[in-house]
Formats: structure tokens, sequence, C-alpha cells
């Protein structure tokens, strides 16, 4: 191997030799005026054949050459040839030995020499290594069968398989352009056609998952992608209202509650909003989950006997964080209980025992953080003693959450900083959509910061 890297090493430096020998190359050369000499003589000759044919008429041939011949008296005939630039020999060195060498060296420190070489061909190989007999078999039977329409629907769950999204779109789009309809391979298609995208919904995967909800208005998986299309094109406050709408509708073991829940958040903060805040969430994460029995209990029950039982199960929930105060979810849903029942002080009690045990956790903050708000007066004289940690911590997990850089306003107003507030809400406020009503609340407390400072 040593003996390879020499001989690599020698012809490398011969072929640098070769290739620069070039730059020695001090020969003279014509000069510019020379070529412009050799081009006027040709226009010479280009006259007199033309006066011959006729094209000109011995007047007009007369006054070009005229012309021509006071152009080649302007130059400077004595200088022929002129002497090239020699190249500077330092640089020559370096281009033929020490340039080489030096990527030579970074080579064998940075590089991989130890590693086996691999052709053009067992790259593509490895590219397509994904390509099992079951896929070639399948690909071999729609080109004998191209108008089977099972057997691209079979390819394209192969290509899934292989997490070939590209190749599964187009055969699923076989299948369907031979009459197949079904909503399960129109969401097959769609899925591909969206991964194939790089998560993008494109026109074509829409146009497909509106077919899926004209079959079935309540799909779930059309629904979702249809908001994810909204939000993607900048309707962030439809894409919102839409998951909600299905998140109240899916089932509690659904296996895309995660997902949604995730986007949900992402969407909520995107546009200034509390995702626990949102309409019919807090209500439905806030409480512990009562029985079947509780529920069949409760519906016979009067409004005051209701009431009085939703507090019992609050209170047993929260004697039961006192045997187990390390359960972080159990103070979440305890905090959400009191808020649900707007018992502010007890909420703001429960959302600090649980960003104590989420430090980490940007919705955690944020709910305490907006625990710390909820109920107060005028927060530009009554700001609570905690929220500046509070935000300090949001500002350090996301600075540029929306919420966060809100909250911070409000704690750099009643610091006595309003320019500071006025930039930071104005950041919020841009953020937020035409017409939202909180537009209007927000730009009311930049308007009551008064003029900057100059």
């Amino acid at each position: 191997m040593i003996l390879f890297w020499i001989l690599a090493g020698i012809l490398t430096l011969v072929a640098a030799v070769v290739l620069a020998a070039p730059l020695f190359d001090t020969r003279k050369f014509k000069s510019e005026d020379a070529f412009a000499l050799e081009v006027y003589r040709d226009q010479l000759a280009e006259l007199t054949r033309d006066e011959q044919r006729g094209l000109l008429t011995p007047a007009q041939a007369r006054a070009a050459q005229v012309e021509i011949e006071r152009r080649i008296l302007a130059l400077d005939e004595g200088k022929m040839f002129q002497p090239a630039r020699p190249p500077s020999h330092a640089l020559t060195l370096a281009m033929a030995v020490i340039l080489p060498l030096a990527a030579f060296g970074l080579y064998l420190v940075l590089g991989s020499p130890h590693l086996p070489s691999q052709s053009a061909m067992e790259r593509l190989a490895a590219e397509r290594q994904r390509t099992s007999p079951e896929i070639q078999a399948l690909e071999a039977k729609v080109a004998q069968s191209p108008s089977d329409a099972q057997g691209w629907v079979d390819l394209g769950r192969a290509y899934v398989e292989a997490e070939r999204a590209k190749d599964a779109a187009d055969s699923f789009a076989k299948a369907m352009a031979l009459g197949r309809k079904e909503p399960d391979l129109l969401r097959h298609y769609a899925h591909a056609a969206i991964l194939a995208e790089g998560g993008r919904v494109a026109a074509n995967a829409q146009s497909v998952l509106r077919r899926v909800l004209a079959a079935d208005p309540g799909d779930p998986t059309a629904r979702f992608f249809l908001a994810l299309a909204k939000a993607q094109n900048q309707d962030l406050e439809g894409a919102l209202t839409d998951w909600l709408a299905l998140e109240s509708q899916l089932p509690a073991d659904a296996p895309m509650r995660g997902l949604l829940a995730e986007n949900i958040d992402t969407a909520a903060r995107q546009l200034g909003k509390d995702p626990a805040r949102l309409p019919g969430r807090a209500a439905r994460a806030g409480a512990p989950a009562p029985s079947a029995e509780d529920m069949a209990e409760a519906a016979q029950m009067s409004p005051e006997e209701r009431q009085a039982f939703i507090e019992s199960m609050v209170a047993r929930l929260a004697a039961r964080m006192k045997e187990n105060p390390d359960d972080l979810e159990g103070w979440i849903r305890l905090a959400n209980a009191y808020r649900v029942l707007a018992r502010h002080d007890e909420a703001r009690a429960a959302w600090a025992e649980a960003a104590k045990r989420a430090p980490s956790r940007l919705d955690v903050q944020l709910d305490y953080a907006g625990a710390l708000v909820q109920g107060r007066g005028d927060l530009a004289t009554n700001m609570p003693a905690e929220l500046p940690d509070a935000v300090k911590r949001i500002r350090t997990l996301d600075p540029a959450n929306p919420l966060g850089m809100f909250y911070a306003g409000v704690v750099a107003r009643a610091e006595g900083r309003p320019d500071e507030a006025r930039a930071l809400w104005e950041k919020v406020l841009a953020l937020m959509p035409e017409g939202a009503p909180e537009r209007v609340q927000l730009q009311r407390e930049i308007d009551s910061l008064g003029k900057p400072a100059d």
C-alpha cells in the first residue's frame, strides 16, 4: 500500500510539471496591431472583389479604401511583436509542486485512505439497494401487463415499504388512471405524493384528498393534510380551526393525535396564542378523566351537584399530588383543572410545581407565565414578582416565541423600559394575521407606551 501511494505521488508530480510547463514559455507573440493590420488587408481585398462583381460603384469602393488605408496608417507597424510577460517562478513552483503535495498531506490527515474504493456502478447499486427481488418481480409483472391496475397498486405498496415515495406515487397514479378510485388507494397516493414533495401538500395531493372527503367527509387523514396545506399556504388561522375541529372528534387512542397536537401547538404559538387556552381545548385537557360510571352519574345531577362533583374530583387529584409530588403530568392536569374552575391562585401554584419539574419544556413554561398574569389587573403596575424569571427561561428556550416576546414586553414595561416593550410587541403584532381581534388589543397596549424616545 505504501508503494502505491509513493507511485501515485510521483505520477501526480509529473502530471503537474507537464501541465505547468507552458507557464515557462516566454516566446514572443504578435501584438494586437499586427492582427488589426491583417484584418484591414482582408477588407481591402474584399473591396476589390465587390467592385469587380458590381456590388460597389468605383466611387464607393474608393471611399471605403481611403478609410481603411487611413486606419492602417494609424497603426504602429514597427511594433509587430511584443514579448510575453514571464510568469512568477514562485507561483509556478507553488502550482507544480507545493499545491499537489499540500493536497496529498491534507488528504492523509482529513481523508479516509483506509476505506475501499467504490466505483460509480457500485454507488448506483448502493442507492438502488432498496430494489428487492419482490419489487423486481412486480416491476416485471406490470411491464408485461401494464393495464393491470392491481399490479400497479401492489407495486406502489412495495415502493412505500422501500421508502421510494416518488415511485410509489407514480404507481398509484397509474392504478387510478386505470379506474381504481377507492378511498384507501387515494389516501395511499396522497401520502406518497406528500412524502415525494418533502412534506409539502401540493395541488395534486390536495385534489385527491378532496375526493377522499367527498366519499367520507369525516376522514381524518384527508382533513389533517388539507389543513396542513392551508398552513403551508400562509393560512395558519384556517389550518388551526380545521385541526381543532379534527382533534375534538378524534378518539382518545387515535394514532395521529400526537402529530395533530404538535401541529396545533406550533400553529397556535406562531399566531401568538396559548395552545392550552384554545377553544374547547382546556376543558378536554384540564380535569382528570372520569370513568364511565362517573359520567353516567354526573348526567343525572343538577348543576349544583355537578359542580360539587367536579370539585371533589379535583380535590382527589390534589390529594394524589401531595402523595406523589414528582408526577409532572399530574401537576399539569391539576393546574388545568384549577384554571377551568377559575381558581387562579391554585392554578398558579400548580403551574409553579410543573415548571419547577420541567425547566426545559417550553409549553410548561409558557403555561406557567400565562397563569401568573391570568386574572391580574393592570400588569403595568401589578406585575407578578415571579414573571421576570419565568420570562427569562422562556426566552432562553425560544427567543422568537410570540408569547414569550409578549410576556417579555410586559416585564419591560413594568420595569420602566417602554422602548424595549414597544419593539417586542411590534414584532408580535407583525406575526398576527390581519383581522385577528388580538391585534386591536395589542395595538392599544403599544399606543399606551407613548411616543418612542428620540
